[in-house]
């Protein structure tokens, strides 16, 4: 048996087993330093507060590159989400001095095209995100995302106890081939739909994230203006009036 961190491995079946009375930290940061070497080079490259200007959009940005780089990538195809909403309800703000934390993405998205507060290629970006993506992660609507899918398996049923040996009979028989897998629909098992899943975030979270991060660019640049903001403080105050103001010089 080899142990690693918490876990013991069978070196001959390659079965393991974990040690709840040991800290998981270790394998943790392993991981974690794995994935985030893997994936940091396919990423855009980081942006800093001074990029972005608005706290908001800074801290949920660095919420999904963080999540991206140690490879939680459904979390950050949520957050992405999250982010976008957030873009629109600043757009909001700005030009309208309003707080409208309160209302979901698709009302934040139906009052922008109403009050024609981004271009139309951008409105069109968000729409999709929120069909394609948005809707079905926010809600974990596993059978919308696996649609139309399906993935091999291999069913194995034993006789008698359950020993080591025939555990690697069926790694042998699985990995040379001699053992053919079936193709099931992900429907079938709602246990399948999961593991597929996990490999559709992986694959299509780095995308997403680039797509997402030209468009946080591109609103920073065309919709958060530093002109924008004077006529926002100008028309609405900078909420500043009611605090006390100490005189120095």
């Amino acid at each position: 048996m080899n142990k690693n961190y918490d876990t013991l491995t069978c070196s001959e079946c390659k079965t393991s087993l974990q040690l709840p009375w040991e800290s998981p930290l270790g394998r943790y940061q392993e991981n974690w330093k794995r994935l985030s070497e893997k994936n940091f080079i396919m990423l855009m490259p980081p942006l800093s507060q001074s990029d972005i200007g608005i706290p908001r959009l800074f801290w949920l940005y660095e919420d999904c590159y963080h999540c991206l780089l140690t490879g939680r990538y459904n979390a950050t195809i949520v957050l992405m989400g999250v982010l976008l909403e957030a873009i629109m309800k600043e757009r909001l703000h700005l030009k309208l001095g309003s707080n409208f934390d309160k209302l979901s993405y698709g009302k934040c998205l139906k009052k922008i095209i109403q009050m024609r507060f981004m271009e139309i290629n951008d409105i069109k970006f968000l729409l999709r995100f929120k069909n394609k993506v948005r809707d079905v992660y926010q809600h974990s609507n596993e059978t919308e995302i696996t649609k139309g899918l399906s993935a091999p398996i291999l069913a194995f049923e034993f006789k008698g106890p359950l020993t080591i040996e025939k555990i690697q009979e069926a790694n042998e028989g699985a990995r040379s081939g001699r053992l053919k897998p079936t193709r099931v629909s992900t429907n079938e098992l709602p246990f399948l739909k999961s593991i597929v899943k996990q490999k559709i975030d992986e694959t299509s979270a780095i995308s997403l994230f680039n797509e997402v991060y030209q468009f946080l660019v591109c609103a920073k640049m065309v919709y958060f203006k530093e002109d924008e903001f004077q006529e926002h403080t100008n028309r609405f105050g900078n909420h500043l009036g009611h605090i006390k103001h100490h005189r120095l010089g």
